[in-house]
C-alpha cells in the first residue's frame, strides 16, 4: 500500500514531537550512493540543531507538503542547505523548524547501517566534500554497469 506523504506526515511528525524513532522507506535515486530506493531508514527528533553531513527530512516546497531527504552541506547562520548525494544543485535556504528529523540508520539488503556515526557518517562528509567529482564518478559507475534502475 502507497500513502500520500501528505496523509502519513502528519502521524510521522506527531511521532517525531514525543520523542520516538520512525522508520519510512526512501524512494527515489537523489541520495545514491548512501540511500537507495526502496532502502528504509530509521529517523529520530533532533535535539539540537543538525550539522553538517546529518541527513536529514525536511519539509520545503511553495505547498510545504514535500518532504525530502537530504544532507545537511551547509550552514549560514540560522539558515540550513541541504544536497541529495547525487545532486550537484543546493536546496535551501531552510530553517531549523524546516528540518522535521535526522537519519540515524538505513537497512538495506538485511544489513544496517548507522549513518550518523563511525565509518558511514565519515564516507558521508568525505562524499559531500569531494563533490562534484564524487558525483560525476557516481554518474560514470551507473554507466559502465549499465544500471539503468534508479535515475541520477
Amino acid at each position: 500500500m502507497i500513502v500520500h506523504a501528505r496523509e502519513l506526515m502528519p502521524v510521522i511528525l506527531a511521532a517525531l514531537q514525543r520523542g520516538q524513532h520512525v522508520r519510512l522507506t526512501a524512494t527515489g535515486g537523489s541520495m545514491r550512493p548512501f540511500l537507495h530506493n526502496g532502502d528504509v531508514v530509521e529517523l529520530e527528533p533532533l535535539d539540537s540543531l543538525p550539522v553538517i553531513g546529518n541527513v536529514v527530512l525536511v519539509r520545503c516546497g511553495s505547498d510545504r507538503e514535500r518532504y525530502v531527504l537530504h544532507r545537511l552541506v551547509r550552514v549560514k547562520g540560522e539558515k540550513l542547505f541541504i544536497r541529495g548525494d547525487a545532486q550537484t544543485s543546493c536546496e535551501g535556504p531552510f530553517t531549523q523548524g524546516d528540518v522535521l528529523g535526522r537519519v540515524t540508520k538505513c537497512y538495506s539488503n538485511g544489513r544496517t547501517r548507522r549513518l550518523d556515526s563511525g565509518l558511514w557518517r565519515f564516507a558521508g562528509l568525505a562524499w559531500h566534500l569531494c563533490a562534484p567529482l564524487s558525483i560525476w564518478l557516481l554518474r560514470l559507475t551507473v554507466q559502465l554497469r549499465g544500471d539503468r534502475r534508479e535515475n541520477i
